[in-house]
């Protein structure tokens, strides 16, 4: 008995000593993207499931996948609220934020940004037999909705007299358009674009170039973070030297990767 019990304290130190010995790889980083995967053609849930990374795709989706590339890292995307992702940035639950986020200075109190990557406006969209809406200023008076902590939702809580109700996602700001709850809605440019595109016969852009200047997209990183900001930077001026971005652009809204 004290043999055996010799012989298998000798194998089990062996396959301790084999194991550290293995030469295995360690295991690769994780770097974790949030988003609100409810903005086409940036971040959306790719139809069957099958998308640029696991569900998802669209532009932020396939930068982000650059940015784990060259960070020889494992990319999780980690879907929330929009208005809460800079909160999950600082509590660490995320390591980026890429969700067609606008780079403004309140933002930048709390987060530091990328170089910009996408130019956009702020559209407004109507029921097509809406002919009561030309600009922004007739908005005051009216039901308009929004997504909540957007661009969008900032200017129409602080430039106009509307009654603003903010929803979580972009879909239930149009889902009360179509069902004749609001009166409009104030969306980025790009988003405005494709759910007017979805519903050609039921709604219609008005643009005002008065009411709604130029801003820009940027990924938002903590504080400090500055070897991880300066890969994203690179990333970004890469995708852009090469054309990619534009590529991406145009395979999300025209090409075959477009939501349905």
């Amino acid at each position: 008995m004290r043999k055996l019990l010799f012989v298998l304290l000798l194998m089990l130190a062996f396959g301790v000593v084999v194991g550290c010995s293995s030469g295995e790889d360690e295991e690769r980083p994780i770097i974790v993207m949030g988003t609100s995967a409810d903005f086409p053609p940036f971040e959306f849930i790719a139809d069957g499931g099958e998308g640029r990374h696991g569900q998802y795709s669209g532009l932020d989706v396939a930068i982000a996948v650059r940015i784990a590339e060259a960070l020889g890292a494992d990319l999780i995307i980690h879907d929330a609220a929009f208005e809460g992702l800079i909160m999950d940035l600082q509590g660490g639950s995320i390591d980026f934020i890429a969700a067609a986020m606008t780079i403004r200075p309140d933002r930048m109190e709390s987060v530091n940004f990328s170089i910009p990557y996408f130019a956009a406006v702020q559209y407004m969209v109507v029921a097509m037999d809406n002919e009561s809406i030309t600009t922004a200023a007739d908005l005051d008076g009216r039901y308009v909705a929004v997504q909540g902590g957007t661009t969008g939702y900032f200017f129409a809580m602080d430039e106009t007299d509307a009654d603003v109700l903010p929803f979580i996602r972009a879909s239930e700001a149009f889902a009360a358009l179509l069902g004749g709850r609001v009166d409009a809605v104030v969306i980025d440019s790009a988003v405005a674009q494709r759910f007017v595109n979805a519903n050609p016969n039921d709604l219609r852009i008005i643009r005002d170039n008065y009411a709604f200047g130029d801003e820009n997209y940027g990924i938002a990183v903590r504080f400090g973070e500055y070897d991880l900001l300066d890969t994203i930077n690179e990333v970004i001026a890469a995708m852009q030297a090469s054309g990619e971005l534009a590529e991406l652009y145009y395979y999300y809204t025209e090409g075959a990767g477009a939501p349905e």
